[in-house]
């Protein structure tokens, strides 16, 4: 039996193979672009070039692989989406629908799925848990709520067994899609690289992020979770506390490299889309059901970012 991640070689997906490879679990990485080298050819490892926009890739890959837990981690992020929202309903969307029939066609016994914060549209003042409305202006965020109500669905409906989290903003090492928030990340790695970097959103900006480790670990303890002890099925999985500005991370990153060259030059339409986005997000049912808790302060992730990424360039 194997463990199959859609969009398997992006940014949570590379590293979630990574760490059941590890473990020693087969894993089959699925996505338009997987090239060996990502994985050092790792005996376990299977890489598949494939589409989630098409049913029968799909259906394909978990009927050879013997499919028994699927990550669903393949979409396009808000930016992209805005940009291309037919491009968003076909990936985001009816891609949810595809892993859905396969599991159901095939038996799969788990699918886990990343939701996002982006479901939820309110003002700054909103402490956001799962009790609170999702009404998302976004292609992005409508395609992440119906993929979240269609998997709800599939588990009322034909028994499998559902799971998903809404991210936060991720912050981690080599991110290279272009989002909203994506200035965190991106700020680090010029500080490390010595070169310049200008952030496009006000220095009071306050996004809910959570480090890429964090995210990982939360995957991985929901998929061992006990299915008797789940009820709320989709879960918020919380932030960084206390919520930083993006003044406190360039202080932060500052600590490490005191000349680092980063500047605030506000883009008004990102502004915008930021201003959509919740600030603080609970994880009171993910807590309570199956124990999460984030575990990576601000210094913390800031320290680790640095480590780990000097690593990919040495």
């Amino acid at each position: 039996m194997a463990i199959l991640i859609t969009g398997g070689a992006g940014f949570i997906g590379k590293q979630l193979a990574e760490e059941f490879v590890g473990r020693g679990e087969h894993v089959v990485v699925f996505d338009k672009a997987a090239p060996d080298r990502l994985f050092g050819g790792e005996k376990n490892v299977s890489l598949v070039e494939g589409d989630i926009t098409s049913l029968h890739e799909v259906l394909n890959v978990v009927e050879k692989y013997r499919v028994d837990t699927i990550f669903h981690l393949a979409g396009i992020l808000s930016a992209v989406s805005e940009a291309n929202p037919w491009a968003c309903i076909d990936i985001n969307a009816m891609g949810t629908y595809n892993v859905l029939e396969a599991a159901r066609l095939f038996g799969v016994s788990k699918v886990i799925f990343t939701s996002s914060m982006g479901t939820y549209t309110v003002n700054k003042d909103v402490v956001v848990t799962e009790e609170t409305k999702q009404s998302p202006t976004l292609i992005y965020g409508i395609t992440k709520v119906f993929g979240e109500l269609l998997g709800l669905y599939y588990h009322r409906k034909f028994g499998i067994d559902f799971r998903g989290i809404r991210l936060p903003q991720l912050i981690g090492p080599n991110v290279k899609t272009f989002g909203f928030g994506q200035y965190n990340p991106w700020l680090i790695e010029a500080a490390i690289k010595g070169q310049p970097f200008s952030v496009w959103a006000p220095e009071d900006t306050v996004l809910p992020l959570l480090y890429i480790k964090d995210a990982i670990r939360s995957l991985i303890m929901l998929r061992d979770a006990d299915k008797a002890g789940l009820t709320t099925r989709v879960y918020n999985i919380g932030q960084i506390m206390p919520p930083p500005t993006a003044h406190d991370v360039v202080s932060e990153v500052k600590k490490h490299y005191p000349n680092a060259r980063i500047t605030f030059d506000v883009d008004p339409q990102a502004e915008i889309g930021l201003a959509t986005i919740p600030k603080i997000i609970t994880c009171n049912e993910a807590e309570k059901e199956w124990g999460w808790k984030v575990t990576y302060s601000l210094s913390d992730t800031i320290a680790d970012f640095i480590h780990e990424y000097k690593k990919t360039v040495e």
